[in-house]
């Protein structure tokens, strides 16, 4: 081996081998465990009250630093609770500065708990309704530690012997936008506008016609977080709407408390400007090996043809729609367009490849700029986490798309120019991480010490 060879080499191993130990080093946070995640009682004003934490590793865990802290309460949209840092908590109903702790930092060894006590000390002027923080526990990161745990504990105080005020205030109501084969979506936004909070929140969807006769009316589930005073959140149902036809229509919202309690109620005029039609009706068919079978949609937009002999017994498959909300992203170079749906019950590969039809929508070829050429059956491959988009026929006159494939799961009509699989094999889908989102970082490092040793390698050959 020539010496400048031996050099560069050396240098790519000594990168390469501290990639490695950094990728090592990624230790995995410890599992830390608490008496009580959440404080929620009434207290008098000018009162005060103790609330005990006992904080914990297992025996196995690695010695551990902790910090205690009083934050502001905050709520994003989705209802999620959120710190506010100390600065920026402003609120009214805040109960941070009524909290104090014994102890803001914690060392666990393994097996041995440790308790903090939060005194809650409200004055006499504290006011009426209810009173709001959370206190994190965080674990301190060691060197080179990328992840560490945290714990919220919201704190929850009701002034006792006061009038707490239950109301609210719809400042919006939206619809999606209407889109054929997909589920039709409405989106309240509520503000608390009271000085307490208030738990099981429902929002009442209807939607009526012009003549005023209810085309859908839904509800949904109720909210398991309490939604504080001041805050804004928002609550989205999909209506079940079996068409609707270009036109006005009128869309209200109501939300209640547990109770009952109307909070607000308020109705929008929305425009249909596209004929909508709704998803797909389920479908359901038994498939046996000594015969064809046809599994179809009522509506016909979505069929499967499975041949004589595509499985080895009888099983029972069904297809129904699915949200485009719900599908992962499109590769790299395509797009999805608005059509999608599940095929369950097999849970492998055919042994026959299946006839998938798809009868494509105006919106799927709006996705494609017109050119229908554009339009591609493509199969999400859970275990790749990938697309395949496959070999489509279009019949452009029908507006049917169709394929081949041995592979049944979440399908969707895709714009794109290539395919990435062959109808029998899909033997090479294209790449695409779960929830688009990126590789994990030991993934990337683990790759960059691969390329470091190759391009070692590569300058030696030219040396």
């Amino acid at each position: 081996m020539p010496y400048s060879f031996s050099k560069v080499l050396k240098k790519k191993y000594v990168i390469a081998i501290v990639l490695i130990v950094v990728i090592l080093s990624i230790a995995p946070s410890s599992a830390i465990s608490l008496s009580s995640t959440k404080f929620m009682e009434s207290i008098p004003a000018g009162d005060s009250k103790q609330y005990d934490m006992t904080i914990g590793i297992g025996q196995n865990e690695k010695p551990v630093d902790m910090t205690i802290s009083v934050m502001g309460f905050g709520q994003a949209l989705d209802k999620g609770y959120m710190s506010i840092s100390p600065s920026n908590d402003l609120s009214p109903y805040s109960a941070r500065s009524f909290i104090s702790l014994s102890s803001q930092t914690l060392h666990l060894t393994p097996g041995t708990q440790q308790t903090v006590t939060a005194t809650i000390s409200l004055p006499k002027n504290v006011g009426e309704g209810g009173r709001y923080a959370l206190i994190e526990i965080y674990q301190v990161p060691e060197k080179g530690q990328l992840v560490t745990t945290k714990i919220t504990v919201p704190v929850i105080i009701t002034v006792s012997g006061t009038n707490p005020t239950l109301t609210g205030t719809i400042t919006g109501i939206s619809v999606a936008d209407v889109v054929a084969g997909q589920p039709l979506s409405v989106t309240t936004t509520l503000k608390n506008t009271g000085n307490y909070h208030y738990y099981g929140t429902v929002d009442q969807i209807k939607i009526a016609d012009a003549n005023g006769i209810i085309l859908a009316n839904s509800s949904t589930s109720p909210s398991t977080e309490a939604i504080i005073p001041g805050s804004t959140v928002q609550f989205v149902e999909e209506l079940n709407v079996k068409s609707l036809p270009v036109g006005s229509y009128k869309v209200s919202s109501k939300v209640l408390t547990s109770d009952g309690k109307i909070l607000d109620d308020k109705t929008i005029t929305y425009e249909v400007k596209e004929t909508y039609v709704a998803p797909p009706d389920q479908a359901g068919i038994t498939v046996n090996p000594g015969s064809e079978s046809t599994l179809q949609t009522p509506d016909g937009r979505y069929s499967v043809i499975f041949p004589r002999g595509s499985v080895f017994s009888a099983v029972d498959v069904s297809l129904k729609g699915y949200s485009y909300n719900q599908l992962q992203p499109a590769p790299q170079g395509a797009k999805l367009g608005t059509s999608s749906f599940e095929i369950t019950g097999l849970s492998g590969l055919l042994s026959k490849d299946a006839t998938v039809k798809v009868k494509y929508s105006a919106d799927d070829l709006t996705a494609a700029g017109g050119d229908a050429s554009k339009l591609k059956l493509s199969y999400y491959d859970a275990a790749n986490s990938a697309w395949v988009i496959l070999p489509t026929t279009v019949d452009a006159q029908a507006m049917i798309l169709s394929t081949t494939t041995n592979h049944l799961s979440v399908w969707a009509v895709m714009v794109s120019s290539s395919t990435t699989g062959s109808p029998a094999s899909a033997s090479a889908p294209v790449a695409t991480t779960a929830q688009g989102s990126p590789p994990p970082l030991t993934v990337i490092l683990i790759s960059l010490a691969i390329a470091v040793l190759a391009a070692g390698y590569h300058t030696g050959k030219r040396k």
